[in-house]
């Protein structure tokens, strides 16, 4: 069993959308965490309509161990999907295509460059790092989940090759911001009832 608390470790990049659809895509390589290594790739709609008003929801995840998809769903609430990820060059400067079910899901190029400095979500206002996803244990009710994260921060470029599977957005628009965490240490609480 792997109930929350969950603290994790690795690296990140984040591209941020805005207008039409409003929202974030997230690549994660999770050095330690309580079910080990894994990857993830995520679309997280942001400002989505919730019991507890407009918050962060993960509409769209991709993940590289069952575990992960099994604990995931279970303590948070996040419809995590098994998929397999192939990553090519360094964390610096790379590629990784993710399939899911024999389908490629996405195709994402990225280069971090400059000067990293230090992060932290506690400069973050508690509703806009407050994920609300509805509950998927088999209850009614959603999960309030207000993730922590410190890290340290640098410009970053992506390249969306193929994305529309995961989200629209990524063949339709430019990300306003994209950066890069090459050092990243996330909480992820016992979440609370919506």
């Amino acid at each position: 069993m792997s109930p929350p608390p969950w603290r994790l470790r690795g690296q990140a990049l984040v591209a941020v959308y805005g207008r039409p659809d409003p929202g974030a895509l997230l690549l994660l390589r999770y050095a330690a965490s309580p079910v080990g290594p894994y990857d993830e790739v995520m679309w997280v709609t942001l400002g989505a309509p919730s019991p507890a008003g407009p918050r962060p929801q993960v509409t769209r995840i991709a993940v590289s161990t069952p575990q992960s998809v099994t604990w995931g769903r279970a303590n948070w609430g996040i419809p995590k999907t098994l998929a397999r990820f192939e990553w090519q060059g360094t964390p610096e400067r790379g590629q990784v295509r993710v399939w899911e079910d024999g389908q490629l899901l996405t195709h994402l190029a990225f280069q971090q460059f400059g000067p990293a400095l230090p992060v932290s979500t506690g400069l973050v206002p508690a509703p806009r790092r407050t994920l609300a996803q509805p509950r998927l244990d088999g209850q009614a009710g959603w999960w309030l989940t207000q993730v922590n994260m410190t890290g340290r921060v640098r410009p970053a470029r992506l390249s969306v090759i193929q994305g529309a599977a995961l989200h629209p957005a990524l063949e339709t628009g430019r990300p306003l911001l994209t950066v890069a965490l090459p050092t990243t240490h996330l909480l992820f609480p016992v979440p609370t009832p919506a």
